[in-house]
């Protein structure tokens, strides 16, 4: 009776740590993907059959990422380009020069993987490809910008719609801090 009870518990505690560090692990996002220019991470594989079961299951569980690569590239970042996290409390440019792409966007996540609620329903901006890439974050942006909440960390999630074919090959925006 002793032994099999101790098989039971070792089995539960088996599937209890096993489940555990797999959802740590999916919970762990954007660090998770293999392609890396400054503080963006993105992977070339999202919506192809090329994707792991983990980048798959991690778009799945986030929702942020929803067309192919030949519709669409997806660059994300939790940190500025000094390699601080993104603070909610704190104001930050992202500027960058045009990409190579019909249309960009940059929009603002909590760390929840959803909008971040404001009065102002400032959640993203964007432009034509041939604009530069400008961005302006913070708890008050004066209606320029997008919405972040005090006490918060945030990710970014840049889009590039259309992307040509040399998109990876160029500069990616950068994220300065302005002030906190």
């Amino acid at each position: 009776m002793k032994l099999a009870l101790r098989i039971l518990l070792a089995l539960v505690l088996g599937i209890a740590i096993g489940l555990g560090a797999a959802w740590w692990s999916l919970r762990a996002g954007i660090d998770a993907f293999d392609v890396r220019t400054g503080p963006w991470v993105t992977s070339q594989n999202f919506g192809s059959s090329e994707a792991s079961d983990r980048e798959r299951a991690i778009v799945a569980l986030r929702g942020l990422m929803a067309l192919t690569a030949r519709e669409a590239v997806y660059f994300n970042a939790s940190m500025d380009s000094q390699g601080r996290t993104l603070d909610g409390g704190c104001r930050y440019q992202v500027a960058g020069p045009p990409l190579a792409a019909r249309w960009w966007s940059v929009t603002a996540y909590g760390t929840d993987s959803h909008l971040i609620s404001n009065p102002d329903n400032a959640y993203s901006v964007g432009g034509d490809g041939g604009d530069p890439v400008l961005a302006l974050t913070g708890p008050e942006t004066g209606g320029e910008g997008i919405v972040t909440r005090a006490g918060e960390a945030f990710e970014l999630t840049l889009r590039a719609y259309g992307p040509g074919a040399d998109l990876a090959d160029g500069e990616l925006p950068v994220i300065e801090r302005l002030s906190c």
